[in-house]
């Protein structure tokens, strides 16, 4: 309580000839002549007190209403709450803009959406949609964009200097040389640090009249243990496959608990769907686009079509992530038309399991890794990879911070003659580099920056470079936002438990794989032959794919140590003699073996 300052009490000319005559003056025999003195006196020492006591009952009950109003505004949207650690010179920036100031009414307008029963346009863009959002908004820290893109550019500007650091004889010592596969010119490196300081610096008072009708974006918490409802996003253009992911689609509306809302994105003309369900040749063709059409219509089914065209889009894999989509929900889950389709059990009680626990990262089950060719970036790797596996084991509170998450590997294409090699043959636990699009779970707070301006350039090489590489663009996206590697879960879960295994395994002994003996490690991980004959539709695609993988990942300066996987910490965690360092056994787990999902287990406690 703030302590109320005593004003000094004020002397009566009365009292003061009292006093004077009082100490010069005879002492009298007689009590009558105190009399009067003590009542003139009397007077102002009571009106002194209750004047006090005023003050007092004052000062009280304004901090008292200042503690309630506090407690209200952040309640309801103020920007009152306390940062705990402060990242900018400016606290009230890190903190969500009013809600309004997030909608702009001519992007509304232009935004019509077929569904107008939906409501849709009542959403926001942004991540505080929901009014049960809104109070866990101001319980979490929600780093501000500016804030995210100086940490970005910091990290160019420590790679820039650690290239230049190195040691000649660590310089140019591949032989291998980056081909050139493609007519498109490779994005500059280290580039993304200009592209933000030049927007940064046009933006720096307040967004111009041009960039009005986006909104500003905010990373996604650290977790999000509350969702309990997910967004399902499809993306065609084709009634081909249509057969593909309609009937998956009919059993997870009826099986698959917490789907809110499907959204397909439709990046052909609305006339190839109604077409189709009209005079297809093909029976099953058109009783699945006249099904689709009227799942659509239904105001009480999920599902919705966004149709791109018709949103002033182009035929673009990015649709997928626009904001324009406006997801109701926090958890956005995603599948390719063609599949794969993954169980109930990997999906919803495994990887929605771990993103509620990692809400600030992408996840997903499709990992794929690149190779290091220099020695000091496979040094670079091991030490980073080690620690973030330490990392997980201590379940640390502080998870996501970027003091304590290890540092970015550096690539010095120009300096030192850096380039990565792209893995396709395995779909690694550990070590992975990026996340394919199917089976994959991301915050759609990450909607707001992958379409952000300030990356143009960077979904500009998306759509030019004939692979159209927009898996890589949005792991490597997001990892550098987030400044952490993605998760990892298993793809195929067994719903029952392994008798054998549940002996054998203890989930809550951590064991380190400096402490594993010979016969417990495994000798190489298998190539898996699951993955789909897409690639090698275009010749040269592999030589291509490599080239924009350096291409994007140089536009960074840098990598992240690589995933973690499902396993790490556990005895499962397996050493592994060539490829990636460790490997998760079995490779198809049952439920009671997932850590996050056992009583004690590595990550169990943080939801």
């Amino acid at each position: 309580m703030p302590k109320i300052p005593v004003p000094s009490e004020p002397s009566s000319p009365n009292s003061e000839s009292i006093d004077a005559d009082s100490s010069s003056s005879k002492p009298h025999s007689t009590p009558r002549h105190r009399s009067p003195c003590r009542r003139k006196c009397m007077l102002p020492i009571l009106g002194s007190l209750v004047g006090i006591f005023t003050l007092f009952s004052l000062s009280v009950g304004h901090y008292y209403n200042r503690r309630y109003m506090d407690e209200i505004f952040s309640k309801f949207g103020s920007a009152t709450s306390l940062i705990q650690i402060q990242l900018q010179e400016s606290k009230s920036s890190f903190f969500r803009e009013d809600a309004k100031a997030n909608l702009d009414p001519a992007n509304k307008e232009n935004e019509s959406i077929s569904r107008s029963q939906k409501d849709l346009n009542s959403r926001l863009i942004n991540s505080g949609a929901s009014t049960n959002d809104r109070n866990d908004l101001h319980r979490e820290r929600l780093t501000h964009e500016s804030a995210v893109f100086k940490s970005i550019i910091e990290r160019v500007q420590w790679t820039e200097q650690q290239c230049v650091q190195t040691p000649d004889n660590q310089r140019n010592t591949l032989t291998k040389k980056l081909k050139v596969a493609t007519d498109t010119p490779l994005l500059p490196e280290g580039g993304v640090a200009s592209a933000l300081q030049n927007w940064m610096q046009q933006h720096q008072d307040t967004k111009s009249p041009n960039d009005q009708t986006y909104p500003t974006c905010y990373l996604p918490p650290l977790k999000s243990c509350n969702v309990s409802t997910y967004t399902l996003i499809i993306m065609s253009h084709t009634t081909e496959r249509l057969d593909a992911f309609m009937p998956q689609l009919e059993s997870m509306v009826q099986t698959w608990p917490g789907l809110t809302e499907i959204i397909i994105v439709w990046n052909s003309p609305r006339t190839t769907l109604t077409s189709s369900a009209e005079s297809a040749i093909d029976g099953k063709e058109k009783q699945y686009a006249s099904q689709l059409l009227s799942w659509d219509s239904d105001p009480s089914h999920p599902l919705r079509i966004f149709f791109s065209l018709e949103e002033g889009l182009s035929n673009n894999l990015l649709n997928r992530y626009h904001p324009k989509l406006q997801p109701v929900n926090e958890a956005v889950m995603y599948f390719d038309d063609d599949g794969p389709f993954w169980s109930k059990e990997a999906m919803i009680d495994v990887g929605l399991e771990l993103w509620k626990r990692n809400s600030n990262v992408q996840v997903g089950g499709f990992p794929r890794n690149v190779r290091f060719l220099s020695n000091r970036m496979k040094d670079a790797e091991k030490l980073g990879l080690q620690a973030s596996i330490d990392l997980i084991v201590k379940d640390s509170v502080r998870g996501g911070m970027n003091d304590e998450y290890p540092n970015f590997t550096p690539i010095c294409r120009n300096t030192t003659g850096d380039i990565l090699e792209y893995n396709y043959f395995v779909f690694p636990d550990f070590a992975a580099h990026m996340l394919l699009p199917s089976g994959s779970f991301l915050h759609r707070n990450y909607l707001c920056f992958i379409w952000h301006p300030a990356f143009e350039e960077l979904r500009q090489y998306v759509i030019t470079h004939k692979t159209m590489p927009d898996d890589m663009t949005v792991s490597t996206l997001v990892s550098h936002l987030s400044g952490r590697a993605p998760r990892t879960f298993p793809r195929e879960v067994e719903a029952r438990q392994k008798r054998r295994l549940s002996t054998q395994v203890s989930i809550t002994d951590v064991s380190y794989p400096g402490e594993l003996a010979a016969d417990d490690t495994l000798r190489s991980q298998h190539t898996d032959q699951s993955h789909r004959r897409l690639l090698w539709k275009q010749k040269n695609w592999g030589s291509m794919r490599e080239e924009a993988i350096n291409s994007i990942v140089g536009y960074f300066g840098s990598i992240h140590p690589g995933t973690v996987g499902w396993c790490a910490g556990t005895n499962l965690m397996k050493i592994n003699h060539r490829g990636v360092p460790y490997v998760c056994r079995p490779e198809k787990p049952s439920l009671d073996l997932i850590p996050w999902l056992r009583k004690g287990g590595i990550g169990q406690s943080q939801c």
